[in-house]
């Protein structure tokens, strides 16, 4: 399945970057920030320039080609002095396969402390299981009833989970009979390095639609502000799925 870049992959209009805010799923309810990063592509090559004691302030030709050498030959420290943190909303069943990119820093929301709000994933399109591949999906139908169906049993299991509140149940037995297509947020704090590792798995034309998009929203804000190492990254790693995108006009649209 192809991605397809929505107009809500747009970010709102701000001056700062760090203060856009994308709905990745496009239904109003998820959203992507990037609420801060330190480091730059200038960074990056002062990391790889310091074995020969040699430090820049801009960055040339000539930076540029080390910076795409590193990438070509798996040199990777130098992409590690850096960090972006993004505020993440997403199903839960998102943030279930998100979370297994251990290398990475998670603070989550808790329904222990708080009573989850009534926010799920209701999909735009269904799709079929794929034949070829038990864990991808393909193609996307409409099916009425299907949908109607849907939205029935995550109603009652968010009024059970209401019930069970007023009856006196904590909020962490209560919070069992939640659907995994509750929202949830949290905090996801990597480097450029493991940024780009869940990138070229997560664009994958195999990777869930779903978190595609979320991948798709990282992509667009963090490459404001690394533009010269993803360039190199989508030469030497970018999924071949995901090259639609040309890189320098997708960060400034």
């Amino acid at each position: 399945m192809q991605i397809q870049e929505q107009n809500i992959m747009q970010p709102t209009p701000h001056t700062n970057n760090l203060e856009q805010t994308l709905d990745p799923l496009g239904d109003t309810i998820s959203s992507l920030e990037l609420v801060r990063v330190s480091g730059s592509d200038v960074d990056i090559v002062n990391a790889a320039r310091v074995s020969y004691g040699k430090i820049v302030n801009t960055i040339t030709e000539r930076d540029e080609k080390l910076l795409q050498f590193l990438m070509d030959h798996g040199h990777t420290s130098p992409f590690e002095h850096n960090q972006l943190s993004f505020r993440v909303k997403c199903p839960l069943y998102v943030s279930k396969q998100w979370m297994r990119h251990r290398m990475n820093s998670y603070n989550e929301i808790s329904y222990r402390y708080v009573q989850a709000p009534v926010e799920f994933y209701i999909p735009v399109k269904w799709r079929a299981q794929d034949k070829n591949n038990k864990q991808t999906s393909v193609g996307g139908f409409d099916n009425d009833a299907a949908k109607e169906q849907y939205k029935q049993v995550i109603e009652l299991a968010f009024k059970t989970y209401e019930q069970l509140l007023e009856a006196g149940v904590c909020r962490e037995q209560a919070r069992g009979v939640l659907p995994t297509c509750t929202y949830t947020q949290f905090i996801f704090t990597c480097n450029l390095h493991s940024l780009m590792h869940f990138l070229k798995l997560r664009l994958h034309e195999g990777a869930q639609y779903e978190i595609r998009m979320f991948a798709l929203g990282m992509l667009k804000l963090a490459l404001p502000h690394f533009p010269v190492s993803l360039k190199a990254w989508q030469k030497s790693q970018m999924p071949e799925s995901a090259n639609q995108y040309d890189l320098i006009k997708f960060g400034t649209e």
